[in-house]
């Protein structure tokens, strides 16, 4: 198994192999690669809220400003940064609310991840959307990229939509229902078809 990859990853290549002949196709064409954890938790929730609403590049021009900045990212280190120096790195007012509301949080709830991890998908995703700067998109991201949570299908991703309206309805924009629908017979391991699906429009293996 390689670094940082779902230790499901496997089993949910075969699985879809096996019961969906579309998803085999696309499987064979983008074999390489796999969903790989994006490690530390509170890392991982400050790059989601930089890469909201903003080009892949642009994000992590910020990012690496970020990290080079504030150096040892954690919660008391952002907030003794202070919001006038984190906006040097090209964040948005509302973007350092957020960042440092998170950094807040944390202090005050040292045992929230830890909580959120014997949490089942959908408590996960209502707990994150109580942080401000956090979305149900962002929330799936995190519970697909940093949990490993091998089960989720985040319908508000476009480029997933699009994917499923190419490969399996002949349609540009088809509705969450149908996609939903075609998305059934992959169950328990809709995170990975979707990792798939990304990759069939875009051959970059995606990392949120």
């Amino acid at each position: 198994m390689k670094n940082n990859e779902a230790e499901w990853w496997n089993e949910a290549k075969s699985y879809l192999m096996l019961n969906d002949p579309i998803m085999k196709k696309i499987i064979l064409i983008n074999n390489e690669g796999s969903m790989q954890s994006r490690g530390e938790p509170f890392n991982a929730l400050c790059r989601t809220i930089i890469g909201q609403q903003i080009s892949v590049k642009a994000a992590l021009s910020i990012w690496n400003k970020f990290e080079a900045g504030v150096k040892n990212i954690n919660p008391k280190n952002i907030i003794k940064y202070g919001n006038s120096n984190l906006r040097k790195f090209g964040l948005s007012n509302k973007k350092v609310e957020y960042i440092t509301g998170l950094s807040h949080f944390m202090l005050d709830n040292p045992k929230a991840i830890n909580t959120w991890k014997k949490m089942d998908d959908d408590n996960v995703i209502k707990e994150l959307c109580k942080l401000k700067g956090i979305g149900p998109w962002s929330a799936e991201m995190f519970l697909m990229f940093v949990f490993l949570r091998p089960n989720i299908l985040p319908l508000g991703d476009l480029g997933l939509r699009r994917a499923v309206g190419r490969s399996y309805l002949n349609k540009f924009d088809p509705s969450y229902e149908e996609v939903e629908e075609v998305a059934e017979k992959w169950q328990p391991y809709r995170s990975a078809a979707t990792w798939y699906l990304w990759r069939s429009i875009d051959p970059i293996p995606v990392e949120y």
